[in-house]
C-alpha cells in the first residue's frame, strides 16, 4: 500500500499563512485536522485505494507475445496450463505485428492446428489488459460463436488471474452472445446476420474460418459488414483486424485478402540446427523410404512408424520431427518480395495490411510423417479428394482444378528416327554437336539420368540420347564416363560433365563423387527464386550428424540454381515445332522407351498465383528435374557462344586437296602406260 508523509507545519505564528493555502476543495474535516496539527510534528497519512493504483499506474510496454508467456492461460489444449512461446514460435511475429503501430489488418492464411486462433485469443487477452476498446469475434454460424464463446473466450479469462480482475461477477455478463467486463465488452457474431454484425463501433474483430462465411440476402458480404464496425475507432489509428483462416479455393475470402489485399506476403524461414542456415521448408523435399518407386509403403505405416524426414538443403542433414521442431524455433518470418526479415520490413515498408502463410510442416502438432501420409493416401488411392485435402489442410494453398499445359502426346511428336543411345550425324559435311552433357537426379534408392547432345550456337538445339535408371554410382561411372556414344558414321562421343542433384538426402555420397571427378560433376541446389540465374558456394566440408565436421580436401562448389529461371526455358523449348531451329528433340519410340520420360514431363505446371512451378498432383517428375539441371549446366558451361571448330574444316581441306593430287597423278600414270 503506498503511503505519503506531510512534513510537520511552521510554528503556531505563521500557521495563517498556511490555512489560506489549504487547497479550497479540501473537505471540511480534513481542512479542520491540517489546521489543527501541532508545532510538534503530526502527520497525515493517506492510501491510494486498489481503483486508484490501477488508473495512475504507468505499466511498462510489453510484446503481446511476452503479456501471452506471462498471464495466458490455455484450457482445451493438447498442452494445457500457461501459455509457451516455444511450442509454435511462429506466432510471436503475428501476435506482436498485431499490436505494431500502423498495422491495422493482419491476414494469417493457415493450416489447421498450427494456432493461428489462439494468436487471436492472446491478442484480446492483451487487449482487455493493456489496450481496452469494445471486441468482436465473427464465426461462420451462431453455434460455433456460442461454442466459442462458453469453451474458448469464457474459460481464457476465468484461467487468468490477471483477466479475472476484470469481470464483474454478474452471472448475467459472462453470457454466450456478450461478455460485458468492467471496462469493456466482448461481442459474438455469425456471418449472414446484419443484426449481429452491424449497429457496434469495434476496436478488435477477429474474423476467424473467414473461408467457411455465409453472405446474408440483399446485402454486402460479412466480412465487410464486420469491417465496417471499425471504422470510427480506425479514423484515430487504433483499430485491430485479425483474418484467420484455411483456404479453399482461389476465389476463397482469405487467398484473396492474401494475395490482393496483404501490402505484404511473409513466409517463415527455419533455421537448420547442424549447419545455421536459414531455408524456407517446401512440401517438395519431404521425404520417406520408397518415395516415387514401386516399393512405397503404406501410408499408415508411415506415420505409425514416423518414417517421413527433411534434408536440410544447404548442410543435406536428415531431420526428423524433433530436428525440424528445433529448426522452427530457431526461424524468423521474412518478407516474399524484398526478402527482408519482419522487424526490418516493418520499418521500412510500414505497411497496414500484413499476410503470413502458415504450412502445416512447421507445427510442433503436425509431424512430417502426417503430411507424408496424406500424400500417400492420394497416390495409392488417386481420389482427388485426398490431393484436396493436402493442398488445403496441410499445404495452406487454394485448391485449384489443373488444366495440364502440355500433354504426353505433345512430347512424343518430339521423337526423331535415331535409336537409343545415338548422337546426330554430320548434316551436309558439318557438324551438328558441340558437345554432350549429362544429369542426374539423385533418390534414396537409386539415380534417374539423362544424356543430351548440344548443338552449335545460341539457337541450342539439342537431342535426347539417353535417358534411364541406375542403381549404384559405379553403373553412373560407366555410362557417364566408361561410355563411348557414336552417332550414324560411327565418329565417338563422351559426355563432357554432367549435373548431379546434391539435396537428395545424399549429399555427403555425391560431394565424394565428385572430388573424384573434379572438373566433370557439378553439384546441384535448385532454389525457387534467385536474383541471378545461378551462383557457386564454396563448400569446405562433408555434412555431419550433430556438428560433426570432415573436411573436403581442396573443397568444392554447390551449384545453386533458380529453378523458375530454368523451368521457363525449358517449357519454351519445348513449344519449339521439332522442324523449326532451337528445336529440342527426342530419340525413336520404337520400343515405347519414353512412355514414362513423356508422363513425368507433363508433371508440372506453372502457377500464375504463386509464380513457380508446381507439382499440383505430386506426380512423377524426375526426368523433367533432370532436364532443367541439363539446361543450367548447358548455361553454366556457356554452350550458346560455341562455335564448330576451325581445325576441323581446314583438315577437311586439306583431305579434300590430296585426294584431288592423287587423282591427276593416276591419270598421268595411266596415260603413260
Amino acid at each position: 500500500m503506498s503511503q505519503a508523509t506531510l512534513l510537520p507545519l511552521p510554528p503556531v505564528e505563521s500557521r495563517k499563512h498556511i490555512s489560506t493555502a489549504i487547497p479550497a476543495w479540501f473537505p471540511p474535516f480534513l481542512r479542520e485536522a491540517v489546521n489543527g496539527l501541532t508545532q510538534n510534528g503530526g502527520k497525515i497519512n493517506f492510501a491510494f485505494s486498489r481503483g486508484e493504483q490501477q488508473v495512475m499506474r504507468r505499466r511498462r510496454p510489453i510484446p503481446v507475445s511476452q503479456w501471452a508467456e506471462k498471464y495466458r492461460m490455455v484450457e482445451m489444449s493438447a498442452i494445457p496450463g500457461r501459455w509457451h512461446n516455444l511450442f509454435t514460435p511462429y506466432l510471436v511475429g503475428i501476435m506482436d505485428t498485431m499490436a505494431h503501430p500502423g498495422v491495422e489488418t493482419a491476414i494469417v492464411c493457415k493450416s489447421p492446428q498450427t494456432g493461428g486462433s489462439e494468436a487471436g485469443h492472446n491478442f484480446v487477452g492483451y487487449c482487455i489488459d493493456r489496450s481496452p476498446g469494445p471486441v468482436m469475434y465473427v464465426y461462420p454460424d451462431e453455434l460455433t460463436a456460442r461454442e466459442n464463446a462458453k469453451d474458448r473466450i469464457i474459460p481464457m479469462i476465468q484461467a487468468s488471474p490477471r483477466l479475472r480482475e476484470y469481470m464483474t461477477g454478474y452471472g448475467d455478463d459472462a453470457s454466450s452472445l456478450r461478455i460485458n467486463l468492467m471496462h469493456m465488452p466482448i461481442y459474438l457474431g455469425w456471418s449472414g446476420s446484419v443484426s449481429r454484425l452491424g449497429n457496434k463501433p469495434i476496436r478488435v474483430l477477429i474474423l476467424d474460418e473467414l473461408d467457411k462465411y455465409k453472405d446474408p440476402k440483399n446485402e454486402a458480404t460479412s466480412e465487410a459488414l464486420a469491417e465496417m464496425r471499425v471504422t470510427t475507432w480506425r479514423r484515430r489509428g487504433r483499430s485491430h483486424v485479425m483474418k484467420v483462416s484455411t483456404p479453399t479455393t482461389p476465389e476463397g475470402a482469405i487467398w484473396r485478402a492474401f494475395t490482393e489485399e496483404a501490402q505484404g506476403r511473409l513466409d517463415y524461414w527455419v533455421r537448420c540446427p547442424h549447419c545455421g542456415m536459414y531455408q524456407l521448408m517446401q512440401f517438395e523435399r519431404i521425404t520417406w523410404p520408397g518415395k516415387d518407386t514401386d516399393a512405397e509403403p503404406d501410408a499408415e505405416a508411415v506415420l505409425a512408424q514416423r518414417l517421413a524426414t527433411y534434408p536440410c538443403e544447404h548442410c543435406g542433414t536428415v531431420w526428423d520431427d524433433n530436428d525440424r521442431d528445433r529448426a522452427v524455433r530457431g526461424g524468423e518470418w521474412r518478407e516474399r518480395d524484398s526478402g527482408l526479415d519482419l522487424p526490418s520490413y516493418l520499418a521500412s515498408a510500414r505497411p497496414t495490411k500484413v499476410g503470413f502463410h502458415i504450412p502445416a510442416w512447421i507445427s510442433f502438432f503436425v509431424s512430417l510423417s502426417d503430411v507424408a501420409r496424406q500424400a500417400l493416401k492420394y497416390t495409392q488411392t488417386g481420389n482427388t479428394d485426398e490431393l484436396k485435402k493436402l493442398q488445403n489442410q496441410y499445404k495452406a494453398l487454394p485448391w485449384v482444378v489443373e488444366h495440364a499445359a502440355r500433354s504426353e502426346d505433345a512430347i512424343l511428336t518430339l521423337c526423331d528416327d535415331r535409336p537409343r543411345g545415338k548422337v546426330p550425324g554430320f548434316v551436309d559435311g558439318k557438324p551438328r554437336v558441340s558437345m554432350l552433357l549429362s544429369s542426374v537426379d539423385t533418390q534414396q534408392s537409386h539415380f534417374r539420368y539423362v544424356i543430351r547432345a548440344f548443338g552449335f550456337g545460341d539457337q541450342e538445339e539439342s537431342w535426347l540420347v539417353q535417358s534411364g535408371v541406375a542403381e549404384t554410382l559405379s553403373a553412373i561411372d560407366e555410362i557417364m564416363w566408361g561410355t563411348r556414344y557414336l552417332d550414324v558414321d560411327g565418329r565417338e562421343y563422351m559426355v563432357r560433365a554432367c549435373m548431379m542433384d546434391a539435396m537428395g538426402g545424399r549429399t555427403a555420397e555425391i560431394y565424394r563423387y565428385a572430388v573424384r571427378h573434379r572438373g566433370r560433376v557439378y553439384p546441384w541446389q535448385g532454389v525457387q527464386s534467385m536474383t541471378q540465374p545461378y551462383t557457386p558456394t564454396p563448400q569446405e566440408y562433408y555434412p555431419g550428424q550433430k556438428g560433426e565436421k570432415l573436411r573436403i580436401p581442396g573443397g568444392i562448389n554447390l551449384w545453386r540454381c533458380d529453378t523458375t529461371f530454368f523451368k521457363d526455358d525449358l517449357s519454351g523449348k519445348l513449344s519449339i515445332n521439332p522442324n523449326d531451329p532451337g528445336a529440342f528433340h527426342l530419340h525413336s519410340n520404337e520400343k515405347r522407351e519414353l512412355e514414362e520420360y513423356a508422363r513425368e514431363m507433363c508433371a508440372e505446371a506453372y502457377d500464375d498465383q504463386k509464380h513457380a512451378w508446381v507439382n499440383q498432383h505430386q506426380r512423377a517428375n524426375h526426368y523433367w528435374d533432370c532436364e532443367v539441371m541439363c539446361k543450367a549446366l548447358a548455361y553454366i558451361l556457356n554452350v550458346r557462344n560455341t562455335r564448330p571448330p576451325v581445325a576441323e574444316k581446314k583438315r577437311k581441306t586439306v583431305d579434300a586437296v590430296r585426294g584431288g593430287a592423287q587423282g591427276i597423278s593416276g591419270m598421268i600414270g595411266n596415260y603413260r602406260s
